[in-house]
């Protein structure tokens, strides 16, 4: 076969094999890596030999750098400043001390165990520090975990993959200075690269988002322009100082986004879908250019230092980030769920091609080093998440409660099942409305609800049942058929006002849900009489009904339908909120509205 041929088979069965995988890791709810990283071992030189990254030759160091590029400038789209001033104290810590402990207690088990020089052992440490938020998604999709817990391992996640993939950078540096150079002068090169990385990814971060957003570029050509200017920022900061792209793509991803450009979840959605992609082809190389030999030799310290990583150095940096801020057994679980994923696997590869073509020996035993910890990591945890959940007591019995709708109707309703012992979400895109319902204390997400990533924010795939009560029908409407068809959610309830006009009971029957409260109901006048404290919560023991009637016949004597609201229904076995179609039994009691 002759190269070009051999070029055109590699490529072919990467992209196939791994969208391949992606689809059957999306089958099996379980992390796409370790579907990636088995095929890519499997068809390389050392197996089945119909991959073949060698035969790219420089290009294949080429694209590990625009893959990792491309992903990483992905994690700066995802970085809200706004949200990291606000993330709470366990995030913080984990950061900042728990890093510093991954860094330095994984270099030491390097060192010690393997006898890498120090500068390598770091190399390896630095990789560490990096959480694979791509293992955890599917992790909390597949096991319900209180909501707290699921916020801080997605934003250590999110935010360690620039932080530890940067540190990975100075660490590389310190390699590759020669030894003739003084600590000053790496010093003063070191801060040098950072400049360059923050001006040139601010610059041109803030220079593409100003041309999105005064909209110079057609809708059609928007996400293609991205496309291009995320290679292009990469290999400009390159171009101007060695191994600053990296730096910069993060800058620019993060720059573009506090411009607020339009629509720019799609622009979110778009990235995301090349990153699969890349991610697939990547992970497909990467795997098949594993050097067997080097993971066998590792031998019983290679296992070793995993034991340690899982068993020793992550629970040291949970337990010492969150001194009287967690509970125990919440740290236990959170010790235990640390996957590494991707974007250490693709950081490693790239680092380890510069570092052998350096002539460095014993990069390619990092590599190594890091594909075993990632391959048990994956695969151990993932697989026993679910018990570990239930033996730290941190599952949820039943599912969080999702309220479209931050008026004063949706407070005061998500403040009721608050107050029942209910773990409550709300959504709105009003910010003042979000800001109410922060003081209300309750858990709020600012954005549309009919935005896939605002709902994934919300946790919906943890929701067993979503009530939108904003003052527009079909908003209700759509937002909890979108729940319905796209996440299974069981029990959806919107608010319909005036069924004769829009939205009617056929409609919501037909996605499987149920109209909430009961019967249509006026939300702007509600919202109205809420605001102005004219309405008051209370109790109601129910009687026995009547030919097997439901609260949407039920009425109360003397008062006017408009003028009263059902809101949840209370009885030993739990607390229901109300809909047409509810059922009761005497000894019910009926919390309601009244103005």
């Amino acid at each position: 076969m002759d190269a070009a041929q051999n070029i055109l088979q590699t490529i072919t069965i990467s992209v196939a094999v791994g969208i391949a995988m992606q689809v059957l890791s999306q089958k099996a709810k379980l992390p796409s890596i370790a579907f990636l990283m088995f095929a890519g071992i499997l068809l390389g030189p050392q197996f089945l030999d119909l991959v073949d990254p060698l035969s790219l030759g420089p290009g294949l160091e080429v694209l590990v750098s625009l893959a990792v590029a491309l992903i990483l400038f992905e994690g700066g789209l995802s970085l809200d400043f706004d949200s990291f001033k606000t993330v709470n104290q366990s995030v913080r810590n984990m950061l900042t001390i728990g890093l510093t402990i991954t860094l330095v207690g994984s270099a030491l088990a390097a060192k010690f165990l393997l006898g890498l020089d120090w500068s390598l052992s770091f190399l390896f440490g630095s990789f560490m520090t990096i959480t694979g938020l791509t293992v955890i998604n599917p992790i909390l999709q597949r096991v319900k975990v209180d909501r707290n817990i699921a916020t801080i391992l997605r934003s250590e996640g999110i935010l360690s993959n620039p932080i530890g993939a940067f540190i990975s950078v100075g660490v590389l540096e310190v390699i590759l200075a020669s030894k003739q150079q003084t600590w000053m002068f790496f010093l003063y090169e070191f801060l040098f690269k950072i400049c360059v990385g923050l001006f040139v990814g601010f610059v041109l971060g803030w220079l593409l988002g100003r041309i999105l957003k005064k909209r110079y570029i057609e809708d059609d050509l928007k996400n293609l322009v991205v496309f291009a200017a995320v290679f292009t920022i990469f290999f400009t900061s390159n171009l101007i100082e060695a191994n600053t792209g990296i730096l910069a793509v993060v800058v620019a991803g993060f720059a573009v986004q506090r411009e607020n450009i339009p629509q720019l979840n799609k622009l979110k959605r778009f990235k995301g879908q090349l990153s699969v992609l890349f991610i697939s082809i990547l992970f497909i190389l990467i795997s098949a250019n594993l050097n067997l030999d080097s993971l066998v030799s590792l031998g019983w310290k290679g296992v070793a230092i995993v034991a340690i990583s899982m068993l020793v150095i992550r629970p040291i940096s949970i337990f010492a980030s969150n001194v009287g801020i967690l509970k125990l057994k919440e740290k236990l679980f959170i010790s235990w769920i640390g996957p590494k994923g991707i974007v250490s696997a693709s950081v490693a590869s790239l680092f380890t091609l510069i570092l052998v073509k350096n002539g460095i020996q014993d990069a390619e035993l990092v590599e190594a080093l890091v594909f075993l910890v990632i391959m048990a990591t994956v695969l151990i945890q993932g697989l026993s998440a679910r018990r570990a959940a239930d033996f730290c007591d941190c599952l949820l019995t039943d599912g969080a409660i999702i309220i479209v709708g931050g008026n004063a109707l949706g407070r005061t309703l998500g403040t009721a099942f608050k107050e029942l012992g209910k773990e409550v979400v709300l959504i709105d895109n009003n910010k003042d409305h979000c800001k109410l319902s922060m003081q209300d204390n309750l858990a709020t997400i600012c954005g549309n609800a009919l935005d896939i990533e605002v709902l994934d924010r919300a946790n919906i795939q943890r929701t067993s049942l979503l009530i939108a009560t904003t003052a527009n029908a079909e908003i209700n409407y759509l937002v909890c058929q979108m729940a319905r068809e796209l996440y299974g959610i069981p029990e959806v309830y919107p608010a319909i006002d005036s069924p004769h006009k829009g939205v009617n009971d056929h409609f919501v029957n037909e996605i499987g849900g149920n109209l909430a409260y009961a019967k249509p109901v006026n939300i702007e006048d509600w919202k109205i009489a809420v605001d102005e404290d004219s309405v008051r919560i209370l109790d109601l023991d129910l009687p026995e009904p009547k030919n097997n009637a439901v609260l949407k016949d039920f009425k109360l004597d003397n008062v006017d339908d408009n003028d009263w609201i059902p809101l949840i229904l209370k009885r030993k076995t739990g607390y229901f909120f109300v809909h047409a179609d509810q059922v009761w039994s005497k000894g019910d009691i009926l919390i309601y509205l009244l103005k």
